[in-house]
């Protein structure tokens, strides 16, 4: 039968109960409990994407909350909407970053709820106000629609090679003027139909927040680390059973197991020598028992 010294059981018992703690302790992160957990975002892209766009609002939210939970499901909500443009999204266990643009239509919505999550510490709304820019446009895009039909009909009625080549040089260059400004005037208008949001979600948890979640997974995982690695040990040790067993089923005996009193009793090895002694005259003087 194979067994097990009393000393190494007692070392594995002792090795399977520290792997356990040890294990439950890096997996709860209570070696750092005490130790001021700081997260840093890196802002800049989001920032830059918010703060060169042109849309006329612009709305920024900071938040500091214990879960983000609330945060994730408005922002799943938002995925979901189809007037809704996601420009930068970073979304991570401690921290939630993410710049949208929504059509005005429903931005309110979006805003009533963004305002009633508990942990906000910053709301900044910047407003373009009245862009007279529009107006030039406008009347610089009619301008060059007009001299683009009076040139067509300059090429209509020429008869002169050259000069219809010269007027097809300036139609060209009309329609050029007319297709970027048509592209400014998409832009100018989408801008105007649609805000552009910036979320910043720090999971700021507190001291017995932060100890009671990670006391619980210390917990559960020293338990299931415990109960994995009996289990583990219990099935090595029926291997070996086996193996033992098929090793003398075989006819191979282990050192163990083999028979070593052979030299001890064969050969006339243990016997008792009786002796005798004698004097000078060959007399017996005394005999072993």
């Amino acid at each position: 039968m194979f067994r097990i010294r009393k000393e190494i059981k007692f070392i594995l018992i002792i090795f399977i109960i520290l792997f356990s703690i040890l294990l439950g302790i890096k997996k709860s992160n209570l070696d750092k409990i005490f130790v001021p957990d700081v997260v840093e975002i890196d802002m800049s892209k989001a920032k830059d994407i918010f703060e060169n766009s042109l849309n006329n609002n612009k709305i920024r939210f900071d938040y500091h909350v214990e879960d983000l939970s609330e945060i994730n499901s408005l922002l799943a909500e938002v995925n979901e909407i189809e007037n809704t443009n996601i420009l930068y999204s970073e979304i991570k266990s401690k921290y939630n970053l993410i710049v949208f643009e929504v059509s005005t239509g429903i931005s309110n919505k979006i805003l009533t709820k963004l305002r009633s999550i508990t942990g906000i510490c910053n709301e900044n709304i910047q407003r373009s106000g009245i862009i007279t820019g529009n107006t030039d446009l406008k009347e610089n895009l009619n301008n060059n629609q007009i001299a683009k039909i009076r040139i067509q009909n300059l090429i209509n009625d020429s008869v002169s090679p050259d000069r219809i080549e010269r007027f097809r040089s300036q139609l060209d260059v009309i329609q050029a003027k007319i297709d970027s400004l048509s592209i400014q005037k998409d832009i100018q208008k989408h801008n105007a139909e649609f805000n552009i949001i910036m979320i910043s979600a720090i999971n700021n948890i507190n001291g017995n927040t932060a100890l009671r979640r990670n006391v619980n997974v210390f917990f559960l995982t020293t338990f299931v680390s415990l109960l994995l690695l009996i289990i583990g040990f219990i099935i090595i040790f029926y291997i070996f059973v086996l193996m033992n067993k098929l090793l003398l089923t075989l006819g191979i005996r282990t050192s163990r197991g083999s028979n070593s009193s052979y030299n001890y009793h064969s050969r006339g090895y243990g016997r008792k020598t009786k002796r005798i002694y004698k004097d000078k005259d060959d007399n017996v003087i005394k005999k072993d028992k």
